[in-house]
């Protein structure tokens, strides 16, 4: 090989293996680990989503937009148009617009309930890990983690998660819930340790409102 195709297949070699160095350099394992720390070591989180759920029964697909709010180790407040669902760790509220009634149920009654903390501080726990490239979500490069639960009885059994490379939060969760559809979530404009208080994670019923307490 002449020298001037050695140093052209030596620049390709080098080009290659730079661009795949941060997902050849860290294991799923690791990375999954790394995640869960980095949500633990949170106090407190909020951010921007937008949800999209389709399902074989309707061929449009359902989006919407809300806000959430967690506080470690399980308060956290969903917030749409259509409904508010707020949990203080021992109680969860569930409040329809459209029906303008508010259910209060217990959280160990609560069977099936999406818990964002659960599922944003326990990857390495809970999941098995497979690191499945990367890929930009919204302009910012991330790691793309398939995640398989270790339980068979787990609400979420598998998901795909997008994660920052930077900060190592998720940008981006897809995953099938109980009745089969298929959920996107997308996070956006995520604020870290903003000292939220707890009385945040308190449903307060808005007058005119039906009351529904299933707790007892």
């Amino acid at each position: 090989m002449s020298r001037s195709r050695f140093n052209l297949f030596y620049t390709l070699l080098l080009v290659v293996l730079t661009l795949n160095r941060s997902a050849a350099g860290i294991t799923a394992d690791e990375l999954a680990l790394q995640v869960e720390k980095e949500y633990r070591s949170l106090s407190d989180l909020s951010m921007d989503f937008t949800k999209v759920t389709r399902s074989e029964i309707f061929e449009t697909p359902d989006k919407v937009q809300g806000k959430m709010i967690l506080k470690n180790p399980d308060k956290f407040k969903i917030e749409t148009k259509e409904e508010t669902i707020v949990c203080d760790g021992k109680f969860v509220w569930t409040y329809s617009v459209e029906n303008q009634q508010v259910v209060k149920n217990s959280v160990a009654k609560s069977e099936g309930m999406f818990k964002p903390n659960q599922y944003l501080s326990n990857f390495h726990t809970d999941y098995t890990a497979a690191l499945e490239g990367e890929e930009k979500v919204d302009q910012t490069q991330c790691f793309k983690l398939l995640l398989s639960s270790k339980k068979e009885d787990a609400f979420i059994k598998k998901m795909i998660l997008w994660v920052d490379q930077k900060s190592l939060l998720a940008k981006k969760l897809e995953y099938k819930d109980a009745e089969e559809n298929n959920i996107v979530l997308e996070f956006q404009h995520v604020k870290t340790n903003r000292k939220i208080k707890d009385p945040e994670f308190v449903f307060q019923t808005p007058p005119g409102v039906e009351e529904l307490d299933l707790s007892e």
